[in-house]
């Protein structure tokens, strides 16, 4: 049996990419030479344990270099004794160009329009082997001497895994954010990170870093696509004739509350925008939203049940006689003619008082409400008698 005295890989003759190389010969001698090349570890292997590891230079073996070996083996000193031991070569570089790409497409309904899509996804990712001894151990096992390992192996073994997780991100990751198939190239970026993440743990198991995860595409089948554009098309329009509807509509409400001031006609404006309001929610939530701006938020009661005022904040005069509402302001009822009274009359000189004064301008009397002297509670100025505790004023 001849001993090697050199030990040494300087890649395959056609400069293939390789990741791992089991050397021919097991058979050694204490004293041979060891040569490991940049970017490149040596890994002694004995009895299905990962023992000691070298790398980049030239190493003459012996106890001292080999104490993992030696203490399983109890090497003795000197000369060239013998001692077999299988010896691993792996290739420490960067790859950078492995290819990923679901199988077969998974289902996910877009959140936007509802249209069950068939997803795939493809892209990109780079390693390196961060541990050789997990790595040799746990992927590589009982390789034949002289056998070379390429980073196809990485592709086979993490291709189920890789498929397993982006279906789950993907999917997830539209649902939750309600990102539509339309808009998903804008979250590439954001996705890929979120895939590294969760990826990486699974490559550390076996001694493999991930240097980068890239999604490239994100796509459907084309009646897929057109069937989405479509249904966006159509949304888009239903948007703009709910905002041309609810325009119209409130100009005509104006109208008619122009022509009709009384609370019929304000009345009927009323039943007509709220019928628009129903229109609007079968069009969709733009014609919703839309009819909210319109709604007052403090409706002015008319009367009748049901019924309000489209006019936010349109003050009126009520008329004593028949009761219907004019224009604030006017100095005749709209309805019967009779003319309003605009003040408050004097408690003591019946002299009609403009509103905010606290005064009667012709004798001076106060107006308005005052406090009474053994409650506190506001009495009209005109009463004799406080009305919550009948103490006279």
């Amino acid at each position: 049996m001849s001993l090697i005295d050199r030990i040494k890989f300087d890649g395959p003759e056609h400069g293939e990419p390789w990741l791992v190389y089991k050397y021919p010969g097991e058979d050694f001698a204490l004293g041979s030479q060891l040569i490991v090349n940049q970017s490149q570890e040596a890994l002694f292997f004995k009895g299905g344990e990962a023992l000691d590891l070298f790398g980049p230079g030239t190493f003459t073996l012996k106890t001292g270099n080999l104490p993992l070996l030696d203490k399983l083996v109890n090497l003795p000193f000197g000369g060239d004794t013998p001692f077999s031991a299988e010896v691993y070569f792996i290739n420490k570089t960067a790859r950078l160009d492995l290819r990923w790409g679901t199988m077969t497409p998974f289902p996910v309904e877009d959140p936007k329009y509802g249209v069950l899509l068939s997803v795939r996804a493809f892209g990109q990712y780079g390693v390196t082997i961060s541990d050789p001894r997990m790595f040799v151990t746990r992927m590589i096992g009982a390789a034949k001497g002289g056998s070379m390992t390429d980073y196809g192996i990485i592709a086979r073994y993490f291709e189920g895994i890789i498929n397993t997780r982006i279906k789950e991100i993907v999917s997830n990751y539209m649902i939750r954010k309600r990102i539509s198939f339309l808009e998903i190239t804008t979250y590439i970026g954001e996705l890929s990170e979120v895939c590294t993440l969760a990826i990486n743990e699974e490559f550390e198991r076996f001694g493999v870093e991930l240097l980068n995860f890239y999604i490239e595409s994100v796509n459907v089948p084309k009646e897929d696509t057109v069937k989405l554009k479509d249904l966006k098309e159509k949304r888009a329009e239903l948007n703009i004739l709910g905002e041309d509807y609810y325009r119209r509509r409130s100009f005509d409400v104006m109208e008619k509350l122009a022509d009709n001031p009384g609370s019929g006609g304000m009345a009927n404006a009323a039943m007509g925008i709220g019928m628009g309001f129903s229109a609007g929610a079968a069009a969709g939530d733009a014609f919703a939203q839309l009819g909210a701006n319109l709604m007052p938020s403090h409706p002015v009661p008319m009367g009748q049940p049901g019924f309000a005022s489209v006019q936010q904040g349109v003050q009126q005069e009520r008329c004593r006689k028949c009761g219907e509402h004019s224009p604030k302001g006017s100095r005749f009822c709209g309805s019967c003619g009779e003319k309003f009274e605009l003040g408050t009359p004097c408690p003591s000189c019946n002299h009609l008082v403009a509103a905010g004064m606290k005064f009667c301008g012709s004798c001076g009397t106060a107006v308005g409400n005052r406090m009474c002297t053994g409650c506190g509670s506001e009495v009209p100025t005109a009463s004799a008698f406080c009305g919550n505790c009948g103490t006279k004023q």
